[in-house]
């Protein structure tokens, strides 16, 4: 018994025969359509948008890949009583540490960089929860796919306010057949929720810049863009290695 693929409109098969439907050909990745989207993309960014500066923060897969440590500050050092009660509830020993900012990691974040952003428009609601009455302000944003967002970096904005981010999605343009990686088919990957952080507890606040600098370094006017580079620091790869 033989397989043959079955070509559009598809022939009467032989007595038999396997049927497979498979095409002679297959598409060809249109690179030039996702090189069209992308400036597309970042011109509506550009036009419409505002500059926001983004702290990704060291996770557990930085760790796993041999490109941080944790703490020296809540872990300690590898025989510190710190670092046992760390390990038992798999949480830092200081809720505000300012080496980490809660994050475990030594140096707490990965990248602080500032790119064109896009928010959505929300008002403050009133809501009782475990810790009290609070005002959430739940609002998306839409930035450039050169990075990638996990849930729980933080984005801070023009106004001073920062956001903690949850939910990233990526959007990419699949146009041939092959994989959709985000950095040769992403049009506009870092779509996520933020929610706003009360500057009375959020260690958010505690991540430089000081809002004093932050104001004054977003809300830099002109009709070029700036040259950001001086205030940004990477301390790792902005798109994990091997998953690009």
């Amino acid at each position: 018994m033989s397989a043959i693929p079955i070509p559009l409109p598809a022939e009467e098969p032989g007595p038999g025969d396997k049927i497979v439907y498979q095409p002679y050909y297959l598409r060809d990745v249109q690179d030039w359509a996702i090189q069209h989207e992308r400036a597309a993309h970042t011109q509506a960014l550009y036009n419409f948008g505002e500059w926001a500066m983004f702290a990704l923060m060291w996770h557990i897969q930085d760790l796993q890949a041999g490109l941080v440590g944790r703490c020296s500050r809540c872990y300690g050092t590898s025989d510190s009583k710190q670092r046992e009660v760390s390990l038992v509830y798999q949480q830092p020993t200081q809720n505000r540490c300012p080496v980490c900012y809660g994050t475990t990691f030594e140096g707490g974040y990965k990248a602080l960089i500032v790119r064109p952003t896009i928010f959505s428009d929300t008002d403050e609601s009133e809501q009782l929860q475990s810790r009290g009455v609070v005002h959430p302000s739940d609002l998306d944003v839409e930035s450039t796919p050169d990075f990638r967002v996990r849930s729980g970096d933080y984005v801070f904005r023009t106004s001073g306010d920062r956001f903690q981010l949850r939910v990233p999605q990526r959007v990419t343009l699949r146009t041939g057949f092959a994989h959709p990686h985000q950095t040769t088919a992403a049009i506009g990957y870092n779509h996520a929720r933020a929610s706003l952080e009360d500057p009375n507890v959020s260690v958010a606040y505690l991540i430089p810049p000081p809002t004093v600098t932050l104001l004054s370094l977003l809300s830099t006017a002109g009709r070029t863009p700036p040259d950001f580079t001086s205030y940004e620091v990477v301390r790792g790869p902005l798109v994990p290695a091997g998953d690009d």
